[in-house]
């Protein structure tokens, strides 16, 4: 998976757009032959969902805009009928909702919230946790570093470990707890 771009919601420009990564660096992660399967079935969802919504289904296109020389690259959704200016880019993406629209990170942020709030030993979870959960289980299994490093971003193998390496079987066996809270609703 190539990554080149984030999204986020610029507050002075009250606007959600496409940014530039953490370190404005593309990266590419490798992932598991299981992961590829669940973006295939996610794809044929989504084509699904494309057919039965039909003209109610929603498209997703980018913007390039210049703000004070920077260059931003502003979200629009526009009805598949529609038809977009011409300095509109359709975007294909993963995280979208039934109806096509991109689902916006600040969904996951409140059903994290809403998690929190209603099961027991969540107090500090936030969707930044099943990172962590993610990194100390690669880690503990046997992952190298480095590989680890690179999956991760970190500009550097020190950081990586400096964050990680405390990980301790309790905390691990801990995180993995969470996990299963979340999953089976309790």
């Amino acid at each position: 998976m190539t990554i080149r771009r984030s999204v986020k919601y610029n507050t002075s420009r009250q606007q959600l757009e496409f940014d530039t990564t953490k370190r404005n660096k593309i990266r590419i992660v490798d992932f598991c032959d299981t992961l590829a399967d669940i973006l295939k079935k996610a794809k044929k969802e989504q084509h699904k969902q494309l057919l039965m919504y039909g003209e109610l289904y929603k498209l997703n296109y980018y913007q390039e805009v210049t703000d004070q020389k920077r260059i931003h690259y502003d979200w629009h959704l526009l009805d598949r009928n529609e038809i977009p200016p011409e300095d509109y880019n359709q975007i294909s993406l993963v995280c979208i909702r039934q109806n096509g629209a991109l689902e916006q990170p600040s969904t996951i942020q409140s059903a994290c919230r809403r998690a929190k709030n209603k099961l027991e030993g969540l107090d500090d979870f936030h969707f930044h946790a099943l990172r962590h959960t993610y990194t100390s289980n690669l880690l503990a299994n046997g992952a190298p570093p480095k590989d680890v490093q690179e999956l991760l971003g970190h500009s550097d193998v020190s950081t990586t470990m400096n964050v990680y390496a405390h990980a301790t079987r309790d905390a691990k066996r801990s995180s993995a707890k969470l996990l299963d809270k979340v999953a089976n609703g309790n």
